[in-house]
């Protein structure tokens, strides 16, 4: 908006850069700073927007004023009454109000100086109707008068502007080469926004520029979620405190660009693979097709993913969360966790549909990549179909749906019938945490069903049918770690929600692997170097000491949060020597049982302790209530009984030793084996790397030595010597 004037009655001067622009914007920059502060009033002041505007506004075309066209700007997007303006940051910085006898290079100039005026007083600008291209209004949108509907069964139009008559509006003379306000009325007859933050809602104001749209666009290449491409904008726009758009624009945007790429055909995603296969020879990828040599499934994993699920392939996890929406085909995850308790992932897959047989052809598949090696336990979401695929491929293992799916789905599908009845939804939710054996589940549920008259409810009924399918206590004796806490695929889905869209095409979905498998391993390492570091203890406790010692660290960290939520219980004899009764005496955050007394009993013979919480055989680790009897009984050390080895810091390394000897003692390796080979090499390069790189010497003295036995090798193998 540089190059206007202000025409007084004695000379003319230019106003640009005078002090007067510094308290106002001040104001407006304060503003932006206690933008914390405003977002706490940001519901009641949008419940007020909406009672001012009604509803949204939209743009207006006025068939009934004259050619809009200005010959001054030269510029086509003047020619549409009704249109509107959006003014860029460096416009919003000078809210000076417009005054009679400013002038401006051009009428475009003057007109984005106003709708700038506009944006910060709480209303929109448009462009009015001209007269013989001498003179031009820019007004409120609310000026105009609304013809009467003369259909009465009209729907509400959501995107309408409720017209005031509105007298606000500046009037545009071009006067000796400039365009000059010769006429400026600030009287509005309507409420205006109550905030400048919340001039973002107007309809008009959803705008990206072309740079921004270009900018908005790489973020989205860069794999930067649009959450998190909002705050880089929040950070490079500030007038307002907000931005002309919110994360669904530009979700939206992104969407939008995807929608109109076309899903690539076979050969582009073969291209695609073949090249993924060239820069890492170990991943393995199996296609289904069609007759029409149409991608309908695919599978992908690779060698250190697979070495992963021979050592950590006890539990696996299923994830079905995102999908490529506008070509109906999902992407999907198999998972499990490592020593530290982290999630790694196993193999991906995108499949065509739902169908039992698709989750069949994928578990078949799955299978027989890993060398046909059956897991434990599997958890997934609640899914019929995934149930019936489980049921036919691995018969013998333990299946369960994950409670944080369906006790979301039951939110979705009682909501009617839950806000009827109160308390019923906390209620279920503390009968399905809390309770420590079938039996009390079976009677909490009875009595919960008839307190608040619901046996006739078809969708409780259901869940009570399926219970064994879900609800924890059914599975106290099975080893599935932590899913409690953290749910069945939340690791997975931490993972992949700063890489993968909901609506993405086949080529992203492949690309994002080699990111996420980066991270999966850039978080190992850093795990690794961390065990070998000694982690501080809360305690003097030589059992706490002796925790440090034998497990890894993020699995200690867990330990010792159970030692020290020990120390909140009595401990009671019930029976000598048998039977004790632990009572809580202090409360602590986030207890995993939501109740003040649990008993443990004791097998003298083997001194082993069993608590009804089952925490140990459910996650591997001593529950806070063995650890209470340890202190009372003046245990030292954690008997071995009590310590699960894939959580112990040399599980891995010695798995892999025995898989070494299980490799060479084997005849006519296939291509999968030497892959797994090659997986192990690199992991042992990178374990003597850790420990000697902060060495200089003992570096140039490994590397010579790597020298050595690359010059005592061939296509054979090593050369005798």
């Amino acid at each position: 908006m540089d190059g206007y004037t202000i025409i007084s009655s004695d000379q003319e001067q230019p106003v640009i850069g005078a002090d007067w622009s510094s308290g106002a914007l001040s104001d407006e920059l304060e503003i932006h700073a206690n933008s914390a502060d405003l977002s706490l009033q940001l519901a009641e002041e949008q419940s007020q927007l909406h009672d001012i505007l009604g509803i949204n506004e939209m743009p207006i075309n006025d068939t009934g004023s004259a050619s809009d066209s200005d010959g001054s700007s030269g510029n086509e997007t003047d020619k549409e009454p009704g249109k509107y303006f959006y003014p860029g940051f460096d416009e919003l910085v000078d809210p000076r109000p417009p005054e009679v006898g400013m002038r401006f290079p051009t009428l475009e100039d003057a007109t984005r100086y106003y709708s700038a005026h506009a944006l910060l007083s709480g209303f929109v600008a448009i462009r009015g109707p001209n007269f013989m291209r001498k003179k031009f209004h820019v007004e409120c949108n609310r000026s105009r008068k609304l013809a009467p509907s003369q259909d009465l069964k009209r729907k509400r139009e959501v995107y309408s502007v409720n017209k005031a008559q509105c007298e606000a509006r500046a009037v545009v003379k071009p006067v000796k080469g400039q365009w000059e306000f010769t006429s400026v009325r600030s009287e509005h007859n309507h409420p205006l926004c109550p905030s400048p933050s919340l001039t973002k809602f107007f309809l008009s104001c959803k705008h990206m520029s072309a740079e921004e749209k270009s900018f908005l666009r790489a973020l989205q290449q860069s794999s930067i979620h649009p959450k998190k491409a909002m705050k880089i904008f929040k950070r490079m726009r500030g007038i307002l405190g907000s931005l002309p758009f919110n994360t669904k624009d530009a979700n939206t945007s992104q969407c939008a660009e995807q929608q109109g790429k076309p899903n690539s055909d076979v050969e582009t995603t073969v291209k695609h693979l073949k090249e993924l296969e060239l820069q890492n020879p170990c991943v393995s990828i199996t296609m289904q097709t069609d007759e029409d040599s149409i991608v309908r499934s695919l599978f992908w994993t690779d060698a250190r993913s697979r070495l992963d699920y021979e050592i950590f392939g006890d539990v696996l996890s299923f994830d079905t969360t995102y999908s490529t929406i506008s070509h109906n085909m999902l992407f999907t995850s198999i998972s499990g966790m490592n020593e530290h308790g982290r999630t790694l992932v196993f193999g991906y897959a995108l499949l065509q549909d739902r169908k039992a047989e698709t989750f069949k052809w994928m578990f078949q598949t799955f299978f027989h990549v890993m060398g046909r090696k059956m897991p434990r336990a599997i958890i997934t979401d609640q899914d019929e179909a995934i149930a019936k695929a489980i049921s036919e491929v691995m018969p013998q293992v333990k299946h369960r749906f994950c409670k944080f799916h369906v006790m979301r789905k039951a939110r979705e599908m009682l909501g009617g019938f839950i806000a009827a009845r109160g308390n019923i939804s906390s209620e279920l939710r503390a009968l399905v945490n809390n309770s420590l054996t079938e039996a009390e589940f079976e009677e909490g549920w009875a009595a919960l069903i008839e307190m608040y008259s619901a046996s006739e409810n078809e969708y409780l009924q259901l869940l009570w049918e399926t219970r064994k399918e879900w609800v924890p206590v059914y599975f106290r004796e099975d080893f599935y770690p932590f899913v409690e806490t953290t749910g069945c695929c939340e690791g997975a889905n931490s993972l992949f929600k700063d890489y993968v869209l909901p609506k993405d095409r086949i080529e992203k979905f492949l690309e994002r692997y080699e990111d996420v498998q980066e991270r999966i391993m850039e978080t190992d390492d850093e795990d690794r170097l961390q065990s070998r570091t000694e982690p501080s203890c809360f305690s003097m406790q030589p059992i706490e000491k002796h925790a440090a010692r034998i497990y890894t660290r993020q699995i200690f960290l867990k330990v010792q949060r159970e030692l020290l939520h020990s120390t909140a219980f009595n401990v009671q004899e019930i029976q000598t020597g048998t039977v004790y009764r632990l009572e809580k005496v202090s409360a602590y955050e986030n207890p995993e049982f939501d109740r003040n007394s649990f008993e443990l009993l004791v097998e003298p013979s083997t001194n082993a302790i069993k608590c009804e919480c089952a925490k140990f055989t459910r996650d591997g680790i001593p529950c806070c209530h063995i650890f209470r009897l340890f202190t009372q009984f003046g245990v030292n050390e954690i008997p071995g009984q009590y310590i699960a080895p894939r959580w112990t810091a040399k599980f891995k390394e010695e798995q892999m030793k025995q898989y070494r000897e299980k490799c060479l003692d084997s005849r006519g390796m296939d291509q999968s084996e030497n892959s797994m080979r090659y997986a192990m090499l690199l992991s042992k390069v990178a374990d003597i790397g850790k420990e000697i790189c902060g060495d200089g010497s003992k570096c140039d003295k490994f590397r010579l030595e790597l020298d050595t036995i690359q010059g005592k090798t061939g296509k054979g193998g090593i050369k005798n010597t």
